[in-house]
């Protein structure tokens, strides 16, 4: 535009072009400056986002479940808060960091899913010993009913969880059974 305009008169025409120049400068130094600083945000996210893959990287393999969801979960709120890197960058680092997130939740669900499976494998044993106590006919001798009803319940002990849905429920019927049997000790 200001070379479609035209010459002003020619005392005033280099004034006002110092005058629409200096402006421009100011314009297009800001402008660098912003960029500048932008990049060298930009990177400083990414150093923090290539820590926070380390730090995933180092936990993925734990098996202290409770504790590493929790510094997973933390590490992914970082994340979140860190702000954006280089396009070029991003979605590589971010494959990085999901791919340790990945990794770990993977092992714990197969962890859970295992330790689901024993505790159902528990909760038969412990229908079955259920069972055997309902079943067990008190004989004459005091002492031998006793150390019988010292074996279920270290047997019972030594068993193990159950569903968490289940538990209530298999631990009152282990206890009608045993306090029927404690009430002809007694």
């Amino acid at each position: 535009e200001w070379r479609t305009i035209g010459f002003a008169s020619k005392k005033d025409n280099q004034k006002i072009y110092d005058r629409f120049r200096a402006a421009c400068d100011a314009f297009y130094n800001a402008k660098r400056e912003y960029y500048n600083n932008f990049k060298n945000v930009m990177s400083e996210n990414l150093k923090l986002k290539e820590q926070l893959c380390e730090k995933a990287e180092a936990l993925m393999s734990s098996e202290d479940w409770k504790k590493a969801t929790d510094q997973f979960i933390a590490l992914q709120k970082q994340w979140k808060e860190i702000g954006p890197v280089a396009r070029k960058q991003s979605d590589a680092v971010w494959k990085r960091f999901r791919a340790a997130c990945d990794a770990f939740f993977d092992n714990k669900s197969r962890h859970m899913d295992a330790e689901d499976v024993k505790f159902e494998e528990n909760l038969v044993l412990k229908q079955a010993l259920v069972s055997e106590v309902k079943e067990y006919h008190m004989c004459e001798e005091k002492d031998k009913n006793i150390s019988a009803m010292r074996d279920f319940q270290n047997r019972w002990n030594a068993i193990g969880f159950v569903p968490f849905k289940e538990k209530e429920r298999i631990q009152k019927e282990f206890n009608e059974a045993m306090d029927a049997h404690f009430a002809d000790i007694r």
